[in-house]
């Protein structure tokens, strides 16, 4: 059996890093697992008046808010 690690990065706005890491444990079709594991930073520079920005979630999204002038930048699925 061999172990393969990928890491996957995607630059979104704001400089705003999202990592995708996978190990994949290759054998037999019944012997592969995956595991995955996301990081987001928690904070970012606002674009507008370039305070921090926070993550924030809603019950079904998330989304960086500003407290100074209360601009939201939502992430994709």
């Amino acid at each position: 059996m061999s172990t393969h690690k990928v890491s996957m990065r995607n630059k979104r706005m704001n400089k705003t890093e999202l990592e995708s890491q996978y190990v994949v444990r290759a054998g037999n079709e019944h012997e592969t697992e995956r595991k995955i594991s996301d990081t987001i930073e928690h904070e970012i520079e606002c674009p507008r008046c370039y305070n921090i920005m926070t993550l924030c979630s809603d019950f079904d999204s998330l989304y960086y808010l500003c407290e100074e002038c209360d601009f939201s930048l939502y992430t994709l699925k």
